[in-house]
């Protein structure tokens, strides 16, 4: 998702950059900017934090006084997607049904992955 940007990385760089012959960013410019961009960046963690707590919330555990942190909430997860995947290979003896629109391919894809792990 990572997009080349120039003229210090923002969308709003279509203005035109100081250079040659051009008057550089005046300091309230500036200013307006780095808020602008210091507002996205606090939309973004705060997706973010959210995503994690809803995560949190799905996530069997054993409840703790403190949050888990998001490494603890990134290991379970991904343990408890292993725990299922194995409940789901024993149960199916390694066989998946066809999922729709994907083909029987993604469920001996699914069994290699897991078997390499």
């Amino acid at each position: 998702r990572r997009k080349e940007r120039r003229n210090g990385g923002n969308k709003e760089s279509s203005k035109s950059p100081p250079g040659r012959g051009r008057r550089a960013w005046s300091s309230k410019d500036r200013l307006l900017r780095r808020l602008e961009s210091n507002e996205r960046e606090r939309q973004r963690m705060h997706k973010l934090n959210n995503a994690f707590q809803a995560l949190r919330e799905v996530i069997p555990h054993v409840r703790a006084e403190n949050k888990l942190s998001k490494i603890e909430t990134l290991t379970l997860a991904k343990n408890y997607i292993k725990s299922l995947t194995s409940i789901i290979l024993n149960m199916s003896n390694g066989h998946f049904p066809t999922v729709e629109g994907m083909g029987g391919a993604w469920g001996s894809k699914l069994y290699q992955h897991y078997q390499q792990q």
